[in-house]
């Protein structure tokens, strides 16, 4: 039994370094329609992002979670598939959108930059901005996060 534990420990632990995990998960509300969310909320998970995905499923991306005071700036350097990037203020408010967002294959990468402080991105398949209509001024149900504190890095 404990052998069983110990290899199920190392094969989690395998598969959330890779990305095929998530530590936490949550759902948001965009447009009527439920996504669900990885969270980024330290630095080594906004460091590594999506990167090296191969797929995202239709209604599946990744929320950013930025500390007070930071202007999120997003690459797509090792990105396999185009994405669309959504920007949100500390009220889960549409302030940015970025469509079709290429995968950077050649330094130097594009920074795609809000042009100020905002708590939260999501990413977001390509093409699930134009699908839903969104528009800055829109907002985002992500009550599981919003109500908590943003994080102090």
């Amino acid at each position: 039994m404990t052998l069983r534990l110990i290899w199920l420990s190392t094969l989690f632990a395998g598969l959330l370094a890779a990305g095929l995990v998530s530590a936490e998960d949550l759902t948001a509300e965009l447009a009527g329609e439920t996504f669900s969310l990885e969270l980024a909320d330290d630095p080594e998970e906004r460091r590594q992002g999506l990167m090296g995905r191969t797929e995202l499923k239709q209604n599946a991306g990744m929320l950013f979670d930025f500390p007070p005071g930071i202007t999120p700036a997003i690459w797509m350097r090792n990105m396999h598939i185009p994405l669309d990037l959504i920007y949100l203020d500390e009220e889960a408010r549409i302030t940015h959108l970025f469509r079709q967002v290429p995968p950077c294959e050649a330094m130097p990468c594009t920074l795609y930059r809000a042009d100020r402080p905002l708590r939260f991105v999501i990413e977001v398949p390509a093409g699930t901005i134009d699908r839903l209509n969104l528009e800055p001024g829109d907002t985002v149900d992500l009550q599981a996060r919003q109500n908590r504190p943003a994080p102090r890095d």
